[in-house]
This record gives structure tokens, sequence and C-alpha cells, in this order.
């Protein structure tokens, strides 16, 4: 029985790569998390690394200080730049709960959004978006002097698309539309940030300027790596020799992490 079109690529392209010592890595990395965290849910454990006190923090951002010409300093913010080269070159992408998301540091979530309500009043019109019972979301439009209902529209899940694509949500004014944007646009679960051009404070990574503190960049290299251990597990990396390159300089930062537990 001939091998399936992908397991053949893959086979013939067998040779020397980082898949292996990366995810010995990742095992070792979330074999330390898990019991230094004492969470049961892997995106708890995840959290525990970017922002409480342990000593992965502890080793990695002064690293990551502008000021911090030690060796191992220059090595990992090496390994950051040629890690956001090489996923810059490609347009690496997983799909999460339906939606393609790219992984790359100037693609990132490094902070969740929980929606319960949000609120916003202009020119006499309230805008809100809120959950309700059964976990949907309701999103209202209301004059504030006669309580009228402009806009109501109810979604099992944040999906601005589905908003934005309605009759009813054309009817809308132009105002009332761009503050109706303005509003649910900011109730996205997942906001990403962009590491390079985020406009934070200037952090020199090799020979690159990323504008981000040097706690958003461990929030954000935590989340890239992580979300390309998944697409590794996941089957969704095809044998392609310039994906599989960024997986060296994630195994090399995966190490510098465990240098320090």
């Amino acid at each position: 029985m001939p091998l399936p079109p992908r397991a053949a690529e893959w086979m013939s392209r067998a040779e020397i790569d980082y898949i292996g010592p990366f995810v010995k890595a990742w095992a070792a990395f979330n074999a330390w998390y898990r019991q230094a965290s004492e969470e049961a849910q892997e995106r708890a454990m995840l959290e525990y690394v970017k922002n409480q006190p342990n000593p992965v923090r502890r080793g990695i951002l002064p690293l990551l200080d502008n000021d911090n010409q030690t060796t191992d300093a220059l090595a990992l913010r090496q390994a950051i730049y040629d890690l956001h080269q090489s996923l810059d070159t490609i347009h690496l992408e997983v799909t999460r709960k339906g939606v393609n998301e790219r992984i790359s540091l100037r693609e990132v979530c490094i902070r969740t959004k929980h929606l319960q309500l949000e609120r916003l009043e202009r020119n006499g019109q309230e805008f809100k978006a809120e959950k309700i019972q059964g976990g949907s979301i309701e999103i209202t439009v209301t004059s504030l002097r006669t309580q009228q209902v402009r806009f109501q529209h109810t979604q099992q899940d944040y999906n601005p698309h589905d908003i934005y694509a309605l009759q009813k949500f054309a009817n809308l004014s132009n105002a009332q539309r761009t503050r109706l944007r303005q509003l649910y646009d900011g109730c996205n679960p997942r906001p990403m940030r962009d590491l390079v051009r985020g406009g934070g404070p200037a952090l020199t990574i090799a020979t690159v300027q990323f504008q981000c503190s040097p706690e958003d960049l461990l929030s954000g290299l935590v989340e890239t790596i992580y979300a390309m251990r998944n697409a590794l597990f996941h089957g969704e990396v095809a044998p392609d020799a310039r994906v599989l390159d960024c997986y060296e300089p994630a195994y090399r930062i995966v190490m510098q992490f465990l240098t320090c537990v």
C-alpha cells in the first residue's frame, strides 16, 4: 500500500533537523511548569510561566534588558531575532476554534480578554455588549433619551463578521456603525499584539528594535512557541524546509528557559 502524499514527502525529506530536539526540550519545559505551577489546566500553567514569580521570569527578563551584554543575553536575543526572521519569511498558520491564526511575533495574543459587560455612550446612544444567561453575547444600541432599541443581536460566540454583515447593522447611521465597531472590536477575547511595531518601549533584539516591554516579549515567546508546539503535534506543519527551520531558534529559546529552572 503506497504511503499517503504527505507521509511520502516527509520520508523524502528525512534528514537531520531540530524537530526532535525541540520536542524533547519542550517536554522538559512542560514537565517543569506542570509541577511548578501546581495547576490542573494547561492554560493556567502557561499563565503561571508568563505572569507569576518563577525561575524562568527571574532568569529571562534580565537577559532582555537593553543594557545586558552578557554572553547569555546576546545568545538569547539572537535566538529571538532568528525566530522572528524565520516566521516572517513564511505564513505559518494554525486553526483555533475554526479561526485561522498566524504564528508570529507580529500577531500574538499575550493576554486574553473575558467579556462580561462592555459599554460606550456617545451622542445620546448607549452601545453595549454583555454576556447573558447561557453564555451568549447580546449586542444593543439604545437611545438614552427615548430608550428605543436601535439595534439588537444575540450570538453564541464573539464573531464581528456576523454582526457587520447584518442588514440591521447596515441600517444604522455611519456614526452609529463606527461606534458599534469601536465597542465590539474591543470585545475580542484574543486581541492580537504586534511586538515589533506595537508602539511600546524600544527593546533591542539583535538588529531589530522591538516595541514592547521585556515582560510582554517573554509572554509573546511562550505563546508563540507553544503555538508552534501545537501545530507540530496536531499535524498542521508541512514538511517545508523553511517551516522546519523555525524550530531551530525555538529550540534554543526553550533551552535557555530550561537553564533557569
